[in-house]
């Protein structure tokens, strides 16, 4: 049905959740199960390799008389990168316990950081962070991490220059397979996998409160910006009906009528000091007017259309 609305769970407990939720506010909904395949290519090779690629193409832009800024950037992130390794190996050895050193750990000193104290301590904290990031997942990327309970322990060192690490197709665009050969650097596509649960609710969504909706979403595992636009969507379906149901009560019964009506540059929204307008199609009209006939909300055919 044209009313109904989708949302994507990535959790099976919490999309069952969720229609639970839905059932008690007696709106109907079912569950089907997607699951997709992904890929996506990057360059893979050494610290050393990709600084030898970077000074190639600089080398080839400084004959041309020209100047690639993002290629300096990326030269200044990448002997960064290599610093912060060299530091860190420094310090550990092989067998070392991680302990103070998992994402969530991290997060958690970072926000302990009293948001009103020096700036200058906030953004060390913020740098650390993020170098603590970089430095677990390219340990993991080149299999020298094994968790150990609720903490990580390092299974090897090795020269940072060594180290494998990977860029994005789209991080060398001018690059050549050549040049890709003589810097022993190869192709390296990535796949993935994902399941997504998706929830089509019914109709009856429409008497549902937003407010409840939304505030069971923020307590559950679904994506933010996913959440939003399922409330939205609904939220704007309701108003929609609505504005339907208020002219239908107005004497417009025809859909041709509704239509024109609708058209009509905006429209208060009840108990706000917003508006609405509605830019809608014929066919879509004719698809919720005949939804809203089945919910009983609406009966007569057109010409005759009256509220229930």
């Amino acid at each position: 049905m044209t009313l109904e609305e989708k949302i994507i769970f990535y959790s099976h407990e919490d999309a069952v959740e969720f229609q639970k939720f839905l059932r008690e506010k007696e709106c109907g909904s079912r569950i089907s199960v997607e699951h997709k395949f992904t890929g996506e290519p990057y360059f893979e090779g050494t610290i050393a390799e990709f600084m030898n690629l970077i000074d190639l193409l600089a080398k080839k832009d400084a004959e041309e008389n020209e100047v690639d800024e993002d290629l300096l950037h990326m030269k200044n992130d990448l002997v960064e990168r290599k610093e912060t390794l060299e530091k860190f190996f420094a310090e550990h050895k092989e067998g070392d316990l991680l302990s103070d050193a998992t994402p969530s750990q991290m997060l958690a000193q970072l926000q302990s950081i009293d948001a009103t104290g020096d700036d200058a301590i906030r953004k060390e904290a913020a740098d650390k962070f993020v170098s603590s990031l970089m430095i677990l997942a390219t340990l993991e990327d080149n299999g020298l991490l094994e968790e150990a309970g609720e903490d990580y322990r390092l299974t090897g060192v090795k020269p940072a220059d060594e180290m494998r690490i990977m860029y994005a197709y789209t991080d060398f665009p001018a690059v050549t397979s050549e040049d890709l050969a003589e810097c022993g650097i190869a192709s390296h596509v990535r796949t993935s996998s994902t399941t997504e649960y998706v929830i089509t609710v019914g109709t009856e969504v429409l008497f549902v409160n937003t407010d409840e909706i939304a505030d069971f979403l923020d307590h559950v595992d679904v994506d933010e910006d996913e959440a939003a636009k399922f409330v939205d969507a609904v939220f704007f379906k309701q108003a929609f009906v609505g504005k339907i149901h208020e002219l239908v009560a107005e004497g417009n019964a025809s859909e041709e009528a509704l239509l024109e009506a609708l058209g009509a540059p905006s429209f208060p929204l009840e108990g706000t000091k917003d508006v609405i307008s509605f830019d809608i199609t014929a066919d879509y009209l004719k698809a919720v007017v005949n939804d809203l006939r089945k919910l009983g909300i609406l009966t007569g055919k057109d010409g005759k259309i009256k509220n229930t």
